[in-house]
Parts: structure tokens; C-alpha cells; sequence
């Protein structure tokens, strides 16, 4: 148990700070960073790392057809909403699109799974528990969606406060967007189960089992993501600014697939380490840890500088209520 709680923590630190690398590549523009992310993170990392610990991949994948169809529809929904992920970091920032997004992906993915298959869970204690966590964390939400607003009117300045505005509800719908999609790759957990047997039962270590879910989930993503990418190119004719500094922003933006990678790798090994309840309360650790650690990064990469204590109080609290929600759900 204590293993799989590190693992999830670890997953979460990954998820919160992946994007960090990417404010590095000066001169990119959001698909120049995402479409090379989406082939690390999505693409050869999980093929890599199914290859490599689970036995008989392509006949544990070959053997469950029904379900491979299920997890492959839920990789396309999320690949939509990893879309809307990355542009909502790209919009508001890390330090407040991360947590808004990040709630909803954590409320929507952490009670759903247990509502469509045993709703008679949430009846329960750890049912109760779990639900109180995420309503603290919603309302940890609406806090930080007042501090965003009182920031972008800071940034800004009053002659700007109509534009500031727009740009700050088009940020925040994209987030909504992002939250309701996201949660998809936990389904895709949930539902592939019998992936994860099948695996088992090859020789895959249970710890590693979910690796044959990742490859298929995040390939089918990966497709989402890389036809926005290439829309996007063709609109901006922003595939020349591979020519700015290509050798560091090719590092950067591989560094943040890894990192990122890494996140649903040590979330699948902690969650399958946990029991029963793993996919929900290890998924809602994870996301509320994320966003904790994005907060962090954010902060320190400078996106809250010169603002005043009256629209950062609203951020502290919001991230008080989000360690309170944790650790209600955790305990």
C-alpha cells in the first residue's frame, strides 16, 4: 500500500511539472513543443516501456478485441482533451490553468469510475470519504479561477481590462473542456482490466501490467493530437520555427514527453498496488498532487511575480483546500 501511495505521489510531481521544460524554447509556438511532446509522450515511450515488461504483448492485445475497441474509443476522447490541456497551460499558465484542470480531470475521474460500475461504493465510508475529498477541491477550484481573474487584470492594466477579461473566460472554457475529457485515460484504465489480466496471466508483473493499456490509450491520443498539430502548422506556418535553436527545443520538448510519460506509468504501477479502490483513490491523489506540485513550478517560473497579496490570497487558499482534499481522500 505504502508503495503504491509513493508511486502515485511520484506520478503526480511528474504530471504537475512536465510542462516546466517547454518555457525554455523561446520562439516556439504552442504546436511546435506539442507535436514533438505528442511523439515522446504518446508514441515511443509506451510502446518502449509494453515492449519491455510485458511478455506476449501482441497476443495479450490480439486476445481481447472487445475491450481494445473500448480503451482505443477512450484514448480518442482524451486525445481531445490533452489537446485542450496543452493550450490551456499555453493561455493561463501553469500555475492556474494546472489546477483548474487538474480538479476537474481529478472530481470527474475519481467518482465516475466507481458511479458506472458499483454506485453502491460511494454509499460506503471510502465512498463518503472520497466524495467529501473531491467537493473540497472543487470549491479549492473556484478559488483559483478568482485569483486567475484578479491576475489577468493585474497583467494587464486597466486600459486592457475588456481584453483581459475575454482572454481569461476563452482560458477557462478550454480548461472546463480539458477537465471533462481528461478523465477518459482513467476510464480506459478501468475498462481494460481485462488488458491487465490477460498480461498477468502471460508473465507481466502486476506492477507493470497496465503498460498494455498505455500503449493502446495514448497511441490513440496520439492521433488526436498530432492532426491538431499539423492544422496548426498549416495555419500559422509555424513549422519554420524549427529553424530557432532546434538542437535545445528538440531536448526540451522530449524531456517533457518523458516526464509526462513517466506520470501515467508510475499512476498505472501505483494504482494496480493499491486494491480495489486504486483507480479512484490513487487517480485522485495523483491529480490533486499535480496540481500542488504545478502551483510550485508556477510560482517558481515567475507567473505570479509583481502581483498584489490581494490576488494571491484567493491562491493560497485554493491550494489549502486542495492539500485538505488530499489528504481527506488519502487518509
Amino acid at each position: 500500500m505504502l508503495t503504491g501511495i509513493l508511486f502515485i505521489i511520484t506520478a503526480g510531481i511528474f504530471s504537475g511539472t512536465f510542462a516546466l521544460p517547454f518555457n525554455r524554447n523561446k520562439g516556439w509556438m504552442w504546436e511546435n513543443n506539442w507535436f514533438i511532446w505528442s511523439f515522446t509522450a504518446l508514441l515511443i515511450f509506451p510502446w518502449i516501456a509494453a515492449f519491455f515488461t510485458v511478455p506476449e504483448l501482441l497476443t495479450v492485445l490480439g486476445s481481447e478485441s472487445s475491450c481494445l475497441g473500448l480503451v482505443t474509443l477512450f484514448g480518442l476522447l482524451w486525445g481531445v482533451g490533452a489537446i485542450m490541456f496543452g493550450k490551456g497551460l499555453n493561455v493561463l499558465g501553469i500555475s492556474l490553468a494546472l489546477p483548474i484542470m487538474q480538479g476537474l480531470i481529478n472530481s470527474v475521474g475519481s467518482i465516475m469510475p466507481i458511479a458506472l460500475k458499483n454506485p453502491a461504493r460511494l454509499l460506503e465510508p471510502d465512498g463518503i470519504k472520497l466524495m467529501a475529498g473531491v467537493a473540497v477541491i472543487l470549491v479549492g477550484i473556484v478559488f483559483y479561477a478568482m485569483a486567475g481573474s484578479r491576475r489577468e487584470k493585474e497583467l494587464r492594466g486597466d486600459t486592457q481590462q475588456k481584453n483581459s477579461h475575454s482572454n481569461f473566460k476563452k482560458g477557462l472554457l478550454i480548461c472546463i473542456i480539458a477537465g471533462i475529457f481528461g478523465p477518459m485515460i482513467n476510464f480506459a484504465f478501468v475498462y481494460g482490466e481485462p488488458l491487465q489480466q490477460r498480461a498477468i496471466a502471460t508473465g507481466a508483473s502486476p506492477v507493470f501490467a497496465a503498460n498494455a493499456i498505455w500503449c493502446i490509450v495514448l497511441t490513440a491520443g496520439f492521433f488526436a493530437n498530432i492532426i491538431e498539430c499539423i492544422r496548426l502548422f498549416r495555419r500559422n506556418n509555424s513549422r519554420k520555427n524549427y529553424r530557432n535553436g532546434m538542437g535545445k527545443g528538440l531536448v526540451f520538448a522530449v524531456l517533457a514527453g518523458v516526464l509526462w510519460y513517466f506520470s501515467i506509468m508510475f499512476y498505472g504501477m501505483g494504482g494496480n498496488s493499491i486494491g480495489e479502490m486504486g483507480a479512484s483513490v490513487g487517480w485522485a491523489t495523483m491529480q490533486s498532487v499535480a496540481i500542488i506540485a504545478g502551483n510550485v513550478a508556477g510560482v517558481w517560473a515567475g507567473e505570479w511575480k509583481g502581483i498584489s497579496r490581494q490576488a494571491k490570497a484567493p491562491m493560497l487558499a485554493g491550494l489549502i483546500l486542495l492539500i485538505i482534499g488530499v489528504i481527506v481522500i488519502a487518509s
